[in-house]
């Protein structure tokens, strides 16, 4: 098998979907690498550590597309039709599937195949978190402490009160990180009872169970939370919306919400994707698709490991 790993072409997108310790482990596996020239270079990986590890530098993203396997982060910007594309091939990563189904089903009509990273199912208690788990986690805690950076100073000089909406990886992420800041344990919502003890184990102070939107607004209204982190949604299918506008008309001036579910449609209402949107009371609503590229080097070992074990998924001898 031959992978291929294009160097990344979506905007701030600084991670690279395989490093050079992968690539090592995957040639024991006798698995052959190509990297396209400047892959890693965002992450502070060389095309020499590349080389070093068993990899073959190539200089654009046409002999990458070469591969039996096209591992990405994020899908490339060009025109997929201008890469030498053929059946049997596959397509790894992240795929956006929500927005690009059309195109999805179109490369599946020619015999490529596209793995969505947003579908892979995570296994409880595996050693290997699969690749959105992964990202979920940096995503989470880079989200709290980029809301809580944009509270006014009066606010961020005392603890600051929160709440979590939803209870997965960066939900819990995002719990953790108000932890690790000395804030007010968080409430958190989520959408099965058993995720409570989760919750509380990372450090939660309440929980909510499945309230709707209206249950939100006044619990809102009571308890004036100055920072919303919005992390609820099923892998690959449309985020719910749980912060309507009378939530958001219950915020205290100042607060902040960001949003990690901007691409699945967002749990809040006036969320829009990779922006900053402005309200009265000067209430920000944040997205920005790519939090775990601000820890590229970082975020980079933890999506090539999952990816490893993906690509390994492929291979006849798997099983």
């Amino acid at each position: 098998m031959i992978v291929g790993v294009p160097r990344e072409t979506a905007a701030h997108e600084l991670r690279v979907a395989l490093t050079p310790d992968d690539v090592a482990e995957l040639s024991r596996r006798e698995v052959h690498v190509l990297v396209e020239q400047g892959a890693g270079w965002s992450a502070d990986f060389t095309d020499a550590a590349y080389r070093d590890a068993g990899a073959s530098i190539v200089p654009g993203p046409e002999q990458v597309f070469a591969a039996d396997v096209v591992a990405w982060v994020k899908p490339p910007v060009y025109n997929l039709d201008s890469m030498p594309l053929r059946p049997g091939q596959s397509l790894m990563g992240f795929q956006d599937p929500i927005h690009r189904q059309a195109r999805i089903v179109a490369l599946d009509d020619r015999g490529v195949r596209s793995i969505a990273f947003e579908r892979i199912p995570s296994v409880d208690g595996s050693t290997q978190p699969d690749p959105l788990s992964a990202m979920s986690r940096i995503a989470g805690d880079v989200a709290y402490r980029t809301g809580r950076a944009l509270l006014p100073e009066r606010v961020r000089q005392r603890r600051v009160r929160a709440l979590i909406v939803g209870c997965g990886h960066a939900g819990l992420a995002a719990i953790a990180a108000a932890v690790a800041q000395d804030d007010q344990p968080p409430t958190a919502i989520g959408s099965r009872a058993e995720q409570e003890a989760a919750a509380i184990e990372s450090g939660a102070g309440g929980f909510l169970l499945q309230p709707d939107p209206a249950v939100i607004a006044g619990f809102i209204s009571d308890t004036d939370p100055e920072l919303i982190i919005c992390a609820a949604g099923h892998r690959g299918n449309a985020a719910p919306l749980l912060i309507d506008q009378a939530a958001l008309d219950a915020l205290t001036a100042g607060a902040v919400v960001v949003d990690l579910t901007a691409k699945a449609g967002g749990n809040c209402i006036a969320t829009e994707a990779n922006t900053t949107v402005r309200l009265a009371g000067n209430v920000q609503v944040v997205h920005r698709s790519n939090f775990p590229a601000e820890r590229p080097r970082t975020a980079s070992r933890a999506y090539g490991a999952a990816t490893v074990a993906a690509i390994l998924g492929l291979t006849p001898d798997s099983g």
